[in-house]
């Protein structure tokens, strides 16, 4: 498959050539395998069967997806949150008695990190006062990978940030692989959600991981209108933290990057309304928190997959 025909069936999805530039390698073979199985020698042709069949359309967007994660990515950023924001945060919520804090993993992938700030809450609850309870919506739009994530078993490569004590507190090892502790899964809700495509939880989150997915892969438009549905899940005084190589819009200008790191940024205004006006999707409602362990799913629209 050559460049051309790749970015016809990115730009099918709104998806973004410059975001795939560099890991198209791999995705191009998924996606010239599927073609073989739909019957396809042609891209107009496998275009068309995309267009018209709603099945193959997930297939092709799943194929799409670039899950490039690892534990800790980007050290600075944990460190950033370690020393910076979360004792800023605990420090909040100690005056206000607001608990517990919330936080959304949007576009979660393999579940990394989601995991990652688990265990960073857990060795900070060591060093800390009064460290509250936190509570993680961790979100993806390919089932395959959210079940990756509530399994929990990693091959070293993903682990490649993690020193060797870290890794013998926090994991077991396995035939495959390591798998992490079982209390970790604790207060982590893994829940199938399209951002593109689906309205965010209706909940307000503390801090917003949103790295290395909307802002890389997708195209302006449906870049910059999802963008500022997903901000308005954010409180004013909360956090957003983006790709270390991303770019927020121009027009957030609610957001304030912090000093601390830049890929960091502080909202210091009240949160927009959702501008879902006039769109064809259901407005839902975040279920309740179940006990330790629960996965929520929901209510799921029709739409293409994102992330």
């Amino acid at each position: 498959m050559d460049d051309e025909s790749f970015r016809q069936i990115l730009h099918l999805f709104n998806l973004s050539w410059p975001g795939y530039r560099k890991v198209r390698k791999g995705v191009k073979k998924r996606i010239a395998r599927h073609m073989q199985e739909c019957g396809c020698r042609r891209t107009s042709d496998y275009l068309l069967i995309l267009k018209a069949d709603h099945d193959a359309a997930k297939k092709a967007r799943e194929l799409l997806t670039v899950s490039l994660s690892r534990f800790f990515r980007d050290l600075r950023l944990w460190e950033t949150l370690k020393n910076c924001i979360i004792p800023k945060l605990v420090r909040e919520i100690d005056l206000t008695g607001r608990l517990p804090v919330r936080v959304w993993s949007a576009g979660c992938s393999c579940g990394e990190e989601a995991y990652s700030l688990q265990i960073l809450w857990d060795q900070m609850e060591g060093q800390v006062p009064r460290m509250p309870p936190v509570e993680i919506w961790a979100t993806d739009s390919n089932s395959q990978v959210l079940e990756k994530a509530r399994t929990g078993i990693y091959r070293r490569s993903s682990l490649r940030n993690l020193n060797p004590s870290t890794l013998q507190d926090f994991f077991t090892p396995v035939s495959n692989g390591f798998a992490i502790r079982e209390e970790l899964k604790e207060g982590i809700h893994w829940v199938l959600h399209d951002f593109v495509s689906d309205i965010p939880p209706r909940i307000i989150f503390d801090i917003i991981f949103l790295r290395n997915n909307l802002l890389t892969y997708y195209d302006s438009p449906v870049k910059v209108r999802v963008f500022f549905e997903i901000l308005a899940a954010l409180r004013a005084g909360g956090f957003l933290i983006v790709g270390n190589n991303e770019e927020i819009p121009a027009e957030a200008v609610s957001l304030r990057r912090c000093s601390e790191y830049r890929c960091i940024f502080w909202r210091n205004a009240e949160p927009p309304k959702s501008r879902v006006t006039g769109r064809d999707r259901n407005k839902i409602d975040l279920p309740k928190p179940g006990p330790a362990g629960h996965h929520i799913l929901f209510p799921h629209t029709s739409g293409t997959p994102g992330t």
